[in-house]
């Protein structure tokens, strides 16, 4: 005799947004999932019409208590992610986050929630499967050499600069190369900033405009020899296997898992 396992039931926070969207199409669509809810702070007379039916909230209490939740995918505002949580959670919800410009204190705080509930959640600065490999190749080949510099892309209307990815490769490469890379001062700068920013050596640049989705690449420097690492993005649904993989599995987990890598065993 074979047993089904009951779907997982999933609420969309940021629903309203251009991922939280592809998020509603996803869920809707996987087979052992069922879609619950769509929240976003959008009164109901202003919101575009959703890819998919699903009753909609601007209220998360009144969402998770009419429509009862497994698992609450967020891709909203990190201030929005903050007031959400608690709410969710003390109905037994467990966040899928995918908003990025936390500060550590706020990341050690959403960690601290889910303790306190006795709750698995987890965050990503990136569900994009090729980005996080992209990370890991990144450490990989780090302790090999000296300079360092990542420059990242994205769309006019992204709120933080640098990206989360961006910060997380830079923080994997120096993980693989305690040691400060080395950082070229030019001895005059017509323009304050032009050599970006300074993470244990390593440059980092934004670029903000239309026209482009996602855009990261890596560039080690050595005597006669560069080495890049790139990974583009070119439609919002490259996010959705890594979010329908952590929705899948935060059901297991205990506490804040952080970074995409951690479900892919890298």
């Amino acid at each position: 005799m074979t047993t089904t396992n009951p779907a997982i039931r999933v609420a969309v926070h940021g629903a309203a947004g251009r991922v939280g969207r592809e998020v509603l199409r996803a869920v809707a669509g996987a087979p052992d999932m069922t879609l619950t809810a769509a929240i976003d702070r959008v009164p109901p007379d202003e919101l575009a019409a959703l890819p998919v039916d699903v009753p909609y909230y601007t209220d998360v209490r009144e969402a998770l208590t009419a429509q009862p939740s497994d698992a609450v995918v967020d891709f909203s505002l990190a201030q929005a992610t903050l007031d959400m949580l608690p709410q969710a959670l003390v109905l037994g919800t467990r966040p899928v986050i995918g908003t990025t410009g936390f500060t550590p204190e706020q990341v050690e705080r959403i960690g601290s929630l889910c303790a306190e509930h006795n709750l698995g959640g987890f965050l990503a600065p990136n569900f994009t499967i090729g980005a996080v490999l992209l990370t890991k190749l990144a450490a990989v080949a780090a302790p090999y050499f000296e300079y360092a510099d990542i420059v990242e892309e994205h769309h006019e209307m992204k709120v933080d600069a640098p990206s989360g990815t961006a910060l997380g490769i830079a923080k994997a490469v120096h993980e693989a190369h305690p040691e400060r890379f080395a950082h070229n001062e030019p001895e005059r700068e017509p323009l304050a900033g032009t050599r970006g920013g300074d993470y244990e050596g390593i440059s980092i640049h934004a670029a903000r405009m239309p026209g482009r989705m996602a855009h990261h690449q890596v560039t080690f420097g050595g005597p006669g020899q560069t080495l890049s690492l790139r990974h583009d993005t070119t439609d919002r649904e490259c996010y959705m296997p890594g979010v329908l993989m952590a929705v899948r599995k935060v059901g297991g987990l205990n506490g804040l898992t952080v970074g995409l890598d951690k479900l892919m065993g890298l």
